[in-house]
């Protein structure tokens, strides 16, 4: 059986005023987003955590229960930085991308990734998404050393909304976003 590799995910940045929740993120949407994949560094971390849970038992509860109350995800992304700022395409421009989308705290939005396609495949009706809302916080340098390449962390700020494997739908043909191949 083959086994899914990085390669095989796409991240999108969604600027919180195209849509209200993450439940209106659709192929149209995803069309005119930004993929910012090519910039991310591996590693990075972008998905659920165990929820809060209320542990009250009832008188008619024989064991220990534990009911979900708020689910909870996290987000901390490292980028690579370019010198580059002129990039239109490929890397680079994704790079450049990123940095001018968090080189400040403050950018509200949702991080949306689909897993089981090349970031240069263009979203499709039937793909699964998880979309996550987020309040970027203050960006972190991360030094590569003398062999190493200059890199930003960015942690993201959980702002409450969060859709899991949902099945795009949508027309499509509204355009395409900027980021990288």
């Amino acid at each position: 059986m083959a086994k899914l590799m990085n390669p095989n995910t796409t991240i999108w940045w969604v600027d919180g005023a195209a849509v209200q929740s993450a439940d209106e993120i659709d192929l149209d949407v995803l069309e005119a987003a930004d993929n910012i994949s090519c910039a991310i560094v591996t590693g990075s971390t972008l998905n659920p955590t165990d929820s809060d849970t209320d542990d009250t038992r009832s008188i008619c509860d024989e064991g220990n229960v534990a009911t979900p109350t708020y689910d909870n995800y996290e987000g901390n992304l490292t980028f690579f930085r370019t010198n580059n700022p002129d990039a239109t395409e490929g890397n680079d421009a994704a790079m450049e991308l990123a940095f001018q989308l968090f080189k400040h705290k403050g950018a509200e939005g949702y991080l949306v990734r689909r897993i089981g396609k090349k970031n240069n495949v263009p979203p499709a009706a039937g793909d699964l998404i998880s979309a996550f809302k987020f309040l970027s916080d203050n960006p972190q340098d991360v030094w590569g050393g003398d062999e190493g390449p200059i890199q930003f962390t960015v942690p993201f700020l959980q702002q409450g909304d969060m859709v899991l494997n949902k099945e795009l739908t949508g027309t499509g043909g509204g355009g395409g976003g900027g980021g990288g191949d």
